[in-house]
């Protein structure tokens, strides 16, 4: 269908509104202006505001610089300048598409827009998101990974990891061997990933050694620099993300606390000042009183007890079994607390199990003492070889198994949920069970936080702890084995080919129980669960623009029942079926093109404005500073292909309508 100027020309006049404008318009223009200039002052005024900065605390590992966060004033003059700046736009822009056309075309034109603004908005807001999220998966994991179908460990991996590292456009290749543990502390203990890796090839697959913001990476080879733990628990942990949602309400309840302690302070203080009872002055200065002797001491009900007293009597003999009133009054305090007495009088007796919940494998399983906290590794299972070969690229780390220090790095959220921080001593357990004297029980290794690391990936950081990979060997009983070999790529957009790369070097091995797979692979349920997201968004959206297709059909169709005399003025003239049915057409495309044009140009500059100023999150709680935005030139693209295609669809049926109007029945339905 090709359209004419006239055909254009013909649809702007009947959508316009002539000459005489609604007498509302200029009023909502000046109001328009006047909310685009306060809203602009005041996120101008917003962004000038300057708060002082936080006073630096001095830890034990170094000055600690709080994080600035915006003060209640900037986020309140942000927030309500932005909200009045975009409703002075969306006011501007309804009152010039009112000023130049009908009311009903501008009502539909305006919903046009706001549905493309929307998709356009949405959709960037979930790429960003997409994207921000496989930066933080890239960032610690690799772009390629080899490993056994069934996830067994194999061994020979020095030779592939070399192979794999020469490839063209790798960057590296590391191996691993992993394992599910239980991770304990004296506070806590939680279940967790043991990564055993080499920390000298590590550094070419992954960014870990950026990430630790406690600590050092080189810990992991030199563990005896690891500093001593804070003893004074100077930096306490932060709170866990599953219970950060609760510290509003705790400081509520804190603070009423605060408020009840200081009422019941006061009243003990004026009950002491004897401000409770009215008594008459006396001049008379207080009697002192005599110094108490050495007798009515021992027998005053403080709750101390003198041990030579108690132990033995001047006689020899035991002393008598009545109770004193200083034993009746230590109980009444104390309730079943043994008193020294008590205490000296028991055999020495010493609990297998502390306080603080650790076990010693000593006592447990009946030791040498001449040999102080024998690691789980002194039990080998007698399946295995009692010593077990170390390949050259173990060597690399320059860690001798037997008597190190086991150093590890985990991440911010487990650190917080055990409540433990550089230098701490945690336990390791591991379900493959060892056999001793006392039988099979599992595995335990003492070891010591070398690091933290943050990665923002709530998963990682609660989950994942790293050890050297010979530790690991030994601790889960693999022998010289790993669970696979972590590749990366030079270019991650060039998966495609790293991939086959990859798969070439295995099969000239000839490693066939290896397989590849990609990190698209190994995160797929992820990220089709965010794509399915995308696209039901998408669908859901779509709809705005859909409603008001239909208002477009609804309006040439009533365009059609009033202009039906006008149209038969035309087709007596000469005027064809065909440019009767392209006015029509034009008039709906009209209508479309400046919504979804003007709404992707709308959605751009909004996208543009959070991209540049951002609309700030919490960290802590929502693990993002801002909303990432990430504009895709192809859903753009589509965005405004759906809009034409539904509003073009809405305007073909009442163009044909009027195109197969007869003159004689127009001019008649005219007259009526």
């Amino acid at each position: 269908m090709a359209f004419h100027a006239i055909d254009w020309l013909i649809a702007w006049r009947h959508l316009r509104s002539g000459d005489d404008r609604p007498a509302w318009v200029r009023p909502l223009l000046f109001t328009s202006v006047y909310l685009i200039l306060i809203g602009g002052g005041l996120a101008l005024y917003a962004s000038t505001l300057s708060s002082p900065p936080p006073p630096v605390i001095d830890g034990p590992f170094g000055p600690i610089q709080p994080e600035m966060q915006p003060t209640p004033v900037e986020q309140w003059y942000g927030t309500f300048g932005a909200l009045t700046l975009i409703l002075g736009v969306m006011s501007l822009i309804f009152g010039l598409l009112a000023r130049s056309f009908n009311l009903l075309p501008t009502v539909i034109t305006m919903s046009v827009l706001l549905g493309c603004m929307a998709l356009v908005v949405v959709l960037s807001l979930m790429s960003g998101l997409e994207g921000d999220l496989r930066d933080k998966i890239l960032n610690q994991k690799a772009h390629i990974r080899v490993s056994r179908e069934d996830g067994k460990p194999f061994g020979d991996y020095t030779a592939l990891a070399d192979a794999l590292s020469g490839g063209e456009g790798i960057a590296g290749a590391s191996p691993y061997l992993e394992g599910e543990i239980m991770v304990r502390s004296g506070l806590n203990r939680q279940g967790a990933l043991l990564s055993g890796i080499v920390p000298s090839r590590q550094t070419e697959v992954s960014n870990l050694p950026e990430l630790i913001e406690e600590g050092q990476y080189d810990y992991l080879s030199s563990p005896e620099s690891i500093p001593a733990a804070d003893p004074f628990g100077v930096i306490e942990p932060g709170t866990p993300y599953r219970l950060r949602h609760l510290e509003e309400e705790r400081k509520k309840n804190a603070k009423v606390e605060r408020v009840r302690e200081d009422e019941r302070n006061d009243e003990l203080n004026l009950g002491a000042a004897g401000l409770g009872e009215k008594k008459a002055p006396s001049n008379k200065l207080p009697r002192p009183k005599p110094l108490p002797s050495l007798e009515s001491l021992r027998d005053d009900a403080d709750g101390w007890e003198d041990p030579i007293e108690e132990l033995e009597s001047p006689s020899g003999k035991a002393p008598p079994s009545a109770k004193s009133p200083s034993d009746e009054a230590r109980s009444a305090l104390l309730g079943d607390i043994p008193s020294v007495s008590e205490r000296l009088e028991r055999p020495a007796v010493k609990d297998s199990v502390g306080s603080d919940g650790w076990e010693d494998p000593v006592e447990e399983l009946g030791a040498d003492p001449e040999q102080p906290n024998p690691e789980p590794d002194a039990y080998p299972d007698p399946a295995q070889p009692e010593e077990t070969e170390v390949s050259p690229l173990l060597a690399e780390t320059g860690l001798a198994i037997e008597g190190a220090r086991n150093p590890i790095l985990i991440g911010r959220e487990l650190s917080m949920e055990l409540g433990v921080r550089l230098g701490a001593s945690v336990q390791l357990i591991t379900p493959v069970g060892r056999i001793t004297p006392a039988g099979q029980v599992p595995g335990q290794l003492a070891a010591k936080v070398g690091g933290v690391f943050y990665s923002g990936m709530y998963e990682y950081d609660r989950k994942n702890v790293y050890a050297p990979l010979p530790t690991v060997q030994r601790f889960l009983l693999t022998g010289d084995k790993v669970t696979g070999v972590e590749v990366k790529l030079v270019d991650v957009e060039a998966i495609d080919e790293g991939k086959a790369e990859a798969l070439r070097i295995v099969a000239e091995l000839g490693r066939d129980d290896l397989i590849v797979e990609d990190w698209r692979d190994l995160n797929r349920n992820l990220f089709s669960a965010m794509f399915l997201e995308k696209v039901a968004m998408f669908i859901a959206l779509l709809f705005v623009v859909l409603v008001a297709s239909f208002g477009i059909l609804a309006s040439n169709l009533m365009s059609v029942m009033e202009k039906s005399k006008e149209i038969a003025i035309l087709k007596a003239m000469g005027t064809s079926d065909n440019g009767i049915m392209r006015v029509f057409v034009a008039e709906g495309l009209v209508v479309g093109l400046l919504g979804s044009f003007g709404g992707i140009g709308m959605g751009l500059g909004l996208c543009w404005a959070l991209d540049t100023y951002g609309l700030p999150l919490n960290e802590n709680v929502y693990y993002i500073e801002k909303l990432p935005v990430v504009v895709n030139p192809l859903e753009v693209a589509l965005v405004g292909i759906a809009a034409l295609v539904i509003v073009c669809m809405s305007s073909i049926y009442p163009a044909l309508v009027a195109s197969r109007l007869r003159p004689v029945d127009a001019l008649r339905q005219g007259d009526h």
